[in-house]
């Protein structure tokens, strides 16, 4: 059986004569014989002062052709298999072009095989029999082969409902935080699957995060002065002591339970090895661990990223508590900053020596904090960002507040 395809490869073309432009060759792999070509578009030329008439042309792809494969049939199941000889076979042209040729976009790949159709789709991989009549190697799927000739490689990935964020950093020139930066860097490194670079970046992410984190629970919740946090946190006191110690006696027992520290820990260790002694990954570390590894060091840092923000605004949410508190009579609520804009608020009532309040007066204290939290957030939007839950003590539902709708629980 033969096969077919074409690797994309951008690349401008320059030569002395339109014969040259026939660049093309031949090479044994593995037993098997390789052509391969660059074919590109009609060639053109201009006068130079210096060599005089040169041409040049641009380049798309790389066109290759192998003779004989086997078995003579191929069916999905052997598409990694197959996978892998094509690869050998580009990455042995690429190398070249690139070390040889000069040019540094010419890059050796290594992509999963798990994405073998997806790839084949891309380099609209054919197989035949005489050489005469070709066939797709993949289903035929026009959607889906228009879209991989339409779109790049590295497409990203863009969530809808993110956009009122990107609108809000654009306009009010905000920069991004610790977490925002280093974890967008490392989903980069995993989708080059830079796993070094990944875990680099997100274990120093999760050391910044961890320290932020510390430093405002020591001064908000425990009340130590600066110069003693300053001592207690030296750089003695690594990441790895914080994470296995310190964040037990911080965090919330629920919140603990949520993380794997081992793999953490883990995580840290290989950051360890990395910086300090070989520059290196440990051998052997299957991609799905990595991955799974790095994902746990991410969940801490959201989790530390959202405690820290909200011991950031507690001093202001307190101040709103107690007004909201003065001009209403009730209760001092319990609130919560979920994200930039969203709060979430719960009143604990104790209906002694008066009744449980009435929907009017429930009505008032929820039109009492949308006032205050205008106030506070000029893009605050209460049918979208609070959420206020009446308890009546010790801890039941009676009512509660959403999307500017006030609900009585029968």
């Amino acid at each position: 059986m033969k096969i077919r395809w074409h690797y994309p490869l951008a690349l401008f073309i320059n030569c002395p004569s339109p014969d040259a432009l026939n660049l093309a060759g031949e090479f044994m792999h593995k037993g098997s014989a390789v052509r391969y070509g660059l074919p590109g578009d009609k060639p053109k030329s201009i006068q130079t002062p210096d060599k005089g008439e040169v041409f040049f042309s641009t380049v798309r792809a790389i066109s290759f052709f192998i003779e004989d494969i086997k078995p003579a049939s191929i069916q999905e199941a052997e598409f990694p298999q197959l996978l892998r000889l094509m690869v050998s076979v580009m990455n042995c042209v690429l190398r070249s072009i690139r070390n040889a040729g000069v040019v540094s976009t010419a890059k050796e790949i290594n992509p999963l095989e798990s994405e073998a159709e997806k790839l084949f789709r891309r380099w609209a991989v054919e197989v035949s029999d005489d050489g005469e009549n070709w066939s797709r190697l993949h289903k035929e799927d026009p959607a889906k082969d228009f879209l991989w000739m339409l779109f790049p490689d590295d497409i990203g990935e863009l969530e809808s409902t993110l956009w009122p964020d990107i609108e809000e950093s654009i306009q009010d020139d905000i920069n991004p935080s610790p977490e925002q930066e280093f974890v967008v860097n490392c989903f980069e490194y995993l989708h080059q699957r830079n796993y070094r670079m990944a875990v680099v970046e997100s274990v120093l992410c999760l050391d910044i995060v961890t320290s932020q984190f510390l430093n405002g629970y020591l001064a908000s919740y425990k009340k130590i002065p600066p110069h003693r946090i300053k001592e207690f946190l030296r750089p003695q006191l690594g990441l790895s002591a914080r994470i296995s110690g310190l964040l037990d006696l911080c965090l919330h027992p629920d919140d603990i339970k949520k993380i794997e520290f081992n793999k953490v820990l883990a995580t840290i260790n290989w950051r360890n090895e990395i910086i300090h002694k070989s520059g290196h990954l440990p051998q052997s570390l299957p991609e799905a661990n990595i991955r799974e590894y790095i994902s746990s060091v991410l969940q801490l840092v959201f989790l530390l990223s959202g405690e820290r923000n909200q011991i950031e605004t507690m001093p202001e949410m307190q101040g709103i508590g107690m007004e909201l508190s003065k001009r209403t009579s009730a209760p001092f609520p319990n609130i919560r900053v979920v994200g930039k804009h969203k709060v979430i608020m719960e009143f604990n009532i104790f209906p002694i020596p008066a009744d449980f309040p009435g929907p009017d007066k429930l009505e008032e204290i929820a039109q009492e904090a949308v006032k205050l939290l205008s106030k506070r957030d000029k893009r605050f939007k209460a049918e979208e960002h609070l959420y206020i839950r009446f308890y009546c003590f010790p801890k039941k539902l009676r009512a509660y507040w959403s999307k500017g709708v006030l609900t009585i629980k029968s």
